[in-house]
């Protein structure tokens, strides 16, 4: 894997420019590149992503995207929801099923005789999870 996403960027801005936003693949192409611009810290790809997503498109791959995109970019909340969404649209999609077990998004509480939203429970989960091997956007692309 060469990981050289400023390549990537442009190959996708061409493709883009060789179709029309009618085209089939034209939102997943765009969530592509959204991808590939956070990826080289280029903020307004997590924008291409949400808007590729919010395009009515039944598509796993755009949801798979942009889930990586907002891990990328620390929204681990938004990342799950944009897992469980495209998992609703295609619940057999390999790497949204695999993204789903990596992220792991509800485990029991540390604390189980408090609620899972006592500040005791949110805080020693998000210390658990940091202390866990940290998780990046290709262990759930690939």
């Amino acid at each position: 894997m060469a990981k050289d996403y400023k390549a990537a960027k442009r190959e996708f801005i061409e493709a883009l420019n060789s179709i029309d936003d009618h085209h089939e693949f034209y939102n997943k192409i765009v969530s592509y590149l959204g991808l590939a611009q956070v990826l080289t810290s280029d903020r307004n790809g997590l924008l291409l992503c949400r808007d590729a997503a919010s395009s009515g498109v039944i598509e796993g791959d755009v949801y798979l995207n942009l889930a990586c995109a907002e891990w990328h970019a620390n929204n681990r909340q938004r990342a799950v929801e944009a897992i469980n969404r495209g998992r609703e649209i295609d619940a057999n999609h390999p790497q949204l099923v695999r993204a789903s077990t990596l992220i792991d998004s509800r485990r029991r509480s540390i604390l189980p005789f408090l609620s899972r939203e006592h500040f005791l429970n949110r805080s020693l989960g998000r210390i658990m999870r940091k202390n866990r091997s940290e998780l990046t956007v290709h262990m759930l692309l690939f």
